[in-house]
């Protein structure tokens, strides 16, 4: 009321107050990504959580350049070209002690270069150009590419001439900038031409140590992040089985902040459904692959979730992925799968994808979810459902968590009352009625008229406090199959 009611005098007041009218009508869940990973074993950094402000420079100066930390950075912030729109978190993770560098060797042989020469070495998907004058013995020329490799300051690794001991020639060291298991993921391709010398290459090995991403996990807190991307190994330790109960916990009634978590892959059919196969209650884990790439993986999830993962789940849920892997080499196109192929993969809970041109294109992103019991088409395979999932939940917090709903007086349907804070069943129902008809409108779910005839919300039958509901819905399809039939004949005068 305006005016007090121990005013006595002739007078008229009037106040306005803002009033919602449109409870109810759907908003889009904001995304949020955290990054679990490493700096260079030669930075010291905290550990603490770090938001990132629009700059991989600035990552590579806390984290280390060439770090995992800095190349999926430089993914989302690229340095020209569409960078991340919603907010990047860091959860940093230390390597231990006994870890070991993972480390890789280049070996010319030869004379001499016949005439000049020139090529590009590149380092886990990172280029770097050099050139050789004509007569440049074979010592020459690997200093040269020494030279060119650490010249680029996002290499993965450094690079030094070892000199010849006993039976082991002088050779080019590759030594990968971080310690652990990752390391062995990190690819060597040559492309030269050098008349007169031979090029030999032993690929990353030898790199150990898998982390605890607990206590990164752990520094998320009440943030509702809505992916994780893990720049682990998946097939090393046992980090999924961690992703996976943290995540089940995030979908949990009381914490109601669903997530998933992504992971790069560049595996054949036969190496990533022998890990998905085996995980198929795990809907919080999924693979962003490009098959026989020779990027780091972690990098091809990064560019999968800018282009478009999240950045679709960010401005249009319902919409499934076709992103491109522009920028990056994808694989050979002998690497790439037929249908067939993809099909199963998806059966056994892998995504997959194809390559348009020399580009690798988001096919089918999905969990490693594929219980038995679910037969062909289990509901929590697809990751845009989760998203449109997320997306329910969200717009259901908002309407019952609202202040205007908070400890309001709980009455039943039937009464009569005149307190203007009061909350009967009917018109929580009417809040849900409106949620579903805005869900429909924004396609994230279908036949909005079954979810209002099926929607209850009542007084709980032993708590007076206490309210119930089921808000049901069936999630939109997406495109994915097209069958057609052509038939032809020919015209006879």
């Amino acid at each position: 009321m305006g005016v007090s009611p121990s005013t006595v005098s002739r007078i008229t007041g009037l106040e306005t107050h803002y009033k919602n009218f449109n409870t109810g009508n759907a908003a889009m869940l904001p995304q949020q990504l955290a990054i679990i990973g490493q700096g260079n074993d030669d930075a010291v950094y905290s550990l603490d959580k770090y938001e990132i402000e629009g700059s991989a420079d600035a990552v590579a100066q806390k984290y280390g350049y060439g770090s995992p930390l800095h190349l999926a950075a430089l993914q989302l912030f690229p340095k020209a070209g569409a960078m991340a729109t919603f907010p990047v978190y860091i959860l940093p993770v230390a390597k231990d002690a006994q870890w070991t560098k993972a480390q890789g060797e280049i070996l010319i042989t030869g004379d001499a270069a016949t005439k000049a020469g020139s090529g590009t070495v590149s380092v886990g998907g990172v280029d770097a150009e050099f050139s050789v004058a004509k007569g440049a013995t074979a010592s020459e020329t690997m200093a040269a590419i020494v030279a060119a490799i650490n010249a680029v300051l996002e290499m993965p690794a450094a690079a030094a001439v070892t000199a010849a001991s006993g039976d082991v020639p002088e050779h080019i060291t590759l030594t990968a900038k971080w310690s652990g298991v990752l390391g062995n993921s990190i690819t060597i391709v040559m492309d030269a031409d050098l008349p007169g010398l031979t090029v030999a290459i032993t690929a990353f090995a030898d790199g150990a140590g898998t982390p605890d991403v607990t206590s990164a996990l752990e520094k998320i807190g009440q943030k509702w992040i809505t992916f994780v991307l893990s720049t682990f190994d998946y097939k090393a330790g046992s980090a999924l089985d961690t992703y996976q109960t943290w995540g089940e916990g995030r979908w949990s009634v009381l914490q109601k902040m669903p997530c998933i978590v992504a992971h790069g892959c560049t595996d054949n059919y036969t190496t990533r459904t022998a890990i998905t196969d085996e995980r198929k209650n795990d809907y919080i884990n999924f693979l962003i692959p490009s098959v026989g790439s020779p990027e780091l993986p972690f990098v091809v999830a990064a560019k999968g979730l800018l282009d478009d993962i999240i950045t679709t789940a960010d401005s249009n849920p319902p919409q499934n992925y076709k992103g491109q892997l522009t920028g990056l080499k994808a694989g050979s196109d002998e690497a790439q799968e037929s249908p067939q192929i993809r099909n199963q993969s998806i059966l056994k809970g892998a995504s997959n994808n194809i390559k348009s041109g020399n580009v690798a294109e988001l096919n089918d992103i999905v969990t490693f979810y594929h219980p038995d019991s679910e037969g062909k088409y289990p509901g929590r395979r697809y990751v845009v459902d989760a998203v449109k999932l997320m997306n329910i939940v969200y717009n259901c917090r908002l309407i019952t968590e609202s202040d205007e709903v908070k400890g309001a007086p709980l009455v039943p349907d039937s009464q009569v009352t005149k307190n203007p804070k009061a909350i009967k069943p009917k018109t929580v129902k009417g809040w849900l009625a409106n949620l579903a008809h805005s869900l429909a409108l924004n396609a994230i779910i279908s036949d909005e008229d079954f979810t209002k005839e099926n929607l209850s919300v009542g007084i709980n039958s032993e708590n007076p406090k206490r309210v119930d509901y089921v808000f049901p819905c069936k999630l939109s399809g997406n495109v994915e199959v097209i069958s057609g039939d052509i038939y032809f004949g020919f015209y006879l005068g």
